[in-house]
């Protein structure tokens, strides 16, 4: 009898662990190097429509969707890069997510020409979320700034320090979009992080709600 106890008692802590390990692997599914979902790499720079930056000497610079993005997608079926050779604008779409037929359309935080796409992506969008600041980069673009546009970008601990606030600002705009009885499901029991993959569990308002809110760069939208 006490062997059969001692045995419950093992596999309840195991069970435990199990549980305790699955979370922690949840929280930092999209984390960055640092740990936390709002460590930045050194040397990215993150700019208001939580697209981040990064220069390479081989292509140009790279740019990707930051950990917010990844975070609140949680997953990823088709990426929609924009064509090799185009010139874009800061403050205008760059490229698609979509995930369940639902789409968010992130803009360019750099007006430049596009030189380089990450060919990977094409059999492998989930990268986007699951790697966002390495394999999961979007595209490269060779700056020209001919109109001035392009957005103030935020670096180190200011980048960090304004995606923690990002982070908290989405779990608010989440407690608006949902339901009481969907609450717990968006959000981790501790009252913390937003749970990854949050903004499936919203209907098609809450995708356009959440486009036009942390995407589209505000000074943009007010001049274009």
């Amino acid at each position: 009898m006490v062997a059969l106890f001692v045995a419950l008692m093992f596999i309840g802590f195991l069970l435990v662990d199990l549980i305790v390990q699955s979370l922690q692997a949840r929280r930092a599914a999209v984390a960055a190097p640092g740990g936390l979902p709002w460590s930045v790499p050194v040397g990215f720079n993150l700019a208001e429509g939580h697209t981040w930056s990064h220069p390479d000497p081989s292509v140009g610079v790279k740019v990707g969707a930051d950990a917010l993005l990844a975070h609140a997608l949680g997953s990823v079926e088709k990426v929609v890069l924009p064509k090799l050779g185009e010139l874009v604008k800061a403050g205008e779409p760059l490229f698609d997510l979509k995930y369940r037929g639902h789409e968010l359309k992130i803009t360019s935080s750099i007006t430049g020409r596009v030189v380089a796409l990450n060919p990977g992506l094409v059999k492998r969008p989930e990268l986007v979320v699951r790697d966002p600041y390495g394999s999961g980069w979007i595209c490269a673009i060779t700056p020209t700034q001919a109109d001035g546009r392009s957005e103030v970008m935020r670096a180190g601990e200011k980048a960090a320090v304004w995606l923690e606030q990002e982070f908290d600002r989405f779990r608010e705009f989440l407690s608006r979009q949902v339901s009481p009885d969907l609450a717990v499901s968006v959000t981790y029991p501790d009252g913390g992080l937003p749970a990854v993959g949050a903004l499936n569990q919203l209907a098609p308002s809450g995708w356009l709600a959440f486009e036009a809110e942390f995407l589209l760069p505000q000074r943009f939208a007010r001049t274009s």
